[in-house]
């Protein structure tokens, strides 16, 4: 695997990472009224489907090639939409904007 295709799938399994954590947030919300055996039901089929589309995702992008750090990357992806979650979005009120 060539170095461009190495980066190209660094920094894409680093955005996936990101996008996996605002849907997880979404998810969470989603089922937040459910039962506790359902959340979890839930829960399982949505990070099953979210591994197979990363695993159709690397299959597509460099034929399959899978490395440690690709993981690693979506990892670090999930840590930095935390981040961006905890030091942006969080900042904003709403109730306090849309004050009458």
């Amino acid at each position: 695997m060539s170095a461009n295709l190495q980066l190209i799938t660094l920094l894409l399994s680093l955005l996936f990472g990101i996008l996996f954590y605002f849907l997880t947030i979404f998810n969470f919300k989603m089922i937040n009224n459910l039962k506790v055996i359902y959340k979890h039901i839930i829960t399982f089929i949505y990070v099953l489907d979210m591994t197979i589309i990363y695993i159709i995702f690397l299959y597509h992008l460099n034929k399959g090639y899978f490395h440690i750090y690709f993981v690693l990357t979506v990892l670090l992806g999930f840590i930095f939409g935390y981040i961006i979650n905890k030091k942006m979005f969080s900042k904003i009120h709403v109730k306090r904007i849309f004050k009458n």
